[in-house]
């Protein structure tokens, strides 16, 4: 199980939003490197970056800032915002991500398919849902495919990596949708990462009690940047040994 301490990107600003509501936003930090900088210091080996305004406009804005993150730090980098097309997943691959993230386009089957076909293990798709449903455009837009039907057709092209977010529960700090993540992981054959909603030690221990085969690990936001722990802290409830080594 691998912890991912996420970097929400809008107007060059770490920020999060609450409910995934882009009026209700909250600025932590005007220099996301450093904050990237402590996360590694903290004993991160991922970091989870979003273009959020990639996101809601179809086009990666921040890709000078995920350089700028790149260079910063030795952990491996995660990104996703407004990645719809082949040259901008390469474009952020060069860029300095180690994987990326197709939201709104990894709906569209065949060029799901080509871009499997070209990066492999370098993608990752994300599954954002609010009431069932997948949502589209930097959740500002909801498909008529419901989180079953899209589990499916990723089964059937053999997707290695699935980010599943419970968007009522984003930033709200009110503990994980447990029992959404329970389903997808019995319906799925692709390593899942949960998003959405850890607010506690207690939320990282749970996590730690799925099953682990293929569970990927957790995404961390707004309790980090809230203070409710540390990331250390978080990294030794599932390593022990290693955390502040």
């Amino acid at each position: 199980m691998e912890l991912y301490p996420a970097i929400d990107l809008y107007q060059g600003k770490a920020v999060r939003l609450r409910g995934g509501n882009f009026e209700d936003i909250t600025v932590y930090s005007d220099h996301p490197a450093g904050i990237a900088q402590e996360w590694q210091a903290q004993g991160a080996r991922w970091i989870h970056v979003v273009d959020l305004e990639g996101a809601r406009g179809g086009k990666v804005v921040h890709a000078e800032t995920l350089k700028t993150i790149r260079a910063s730090v030795q952990c491996r980098i995660q990104f996703g915002g407004g990645l719809r097309c082949l040259q901008d997943i390469e474009a952020a691959l060069s860029a300095g991500a180690d994987r990326v993230i197709l939201g709104t386009k990894a709906l569209d089957k065949p060029f799901l398919t080509e871009a499997l076909a070209r990066f492999g293990s370098k993608l990752a798709v994300g599954l954002d849902v609010r009431a069932g449903k997948v949502q589209l455009e930097g959740w500002l837009k909801e498909s008529s495919v419901n989180l079953g039907e899209a589990l499916n057709v990723l089964k059937d092209l053999d997707v290695q990596m699935i980010i599943v977010t419970d968007i009522t529960k984003d930033g709200m700090l009110a503990g994980p949708n447990f029992g959404q993540i329970e389903g997808v992981l019995k319906s799925s054959r692709a390593r899942v990462i949960l998003s959405g909603g850890v607010s506690s030690l207690e939320d990282i221990r749970k996590a730690g009690d799925l099953p682990q085969d293929h569970f990927e690990g957790v995404i961390i936001g707004k309790a980090l940047y809230e203070r409710k722990f540390t990331l250390a802290e978080a990294f030794q409830q599932i390593r022990p040994s290693v955390a502040g080594a």
